[in-house]
């Protein structure tokens, strides 16, 4: 088995990570009372969808990017 390189992990890693801050950032909310659990349980799956929906994107332009820059290339 090989290693994996930090570029590897975050590039499959990041959608969980930017989940969890944003769930944690819910859950302080909560906690001080600015919005109450019932938001923090409608909002978390928007948000989710929201960054899931991003990473989409950004997958694509890279794809796109790679595909224009580097198809071009016969040697």
């Amino acid at each position: 088995m090989r290693k994996r390189t930090f570029k590897e992990s975050y590039s499959s890693g990041w959608v969980q990570t930017a989940v969890a801050i944003v769930g944690l950032i819910f859950t302080i909310l909560v906690s001080l009372g600015i919005i109450t659990p019932e938001q923090s349980a409608e909002g978390l799956p928007v948000a989710t969808n929201l960054i899931t929906g991003v990473s989409s994107v950004i997958a694509g332009v890279v794809f796109l990017i790679g595909l224009f820059f580097k198809g071009g290339q016969t040697e």
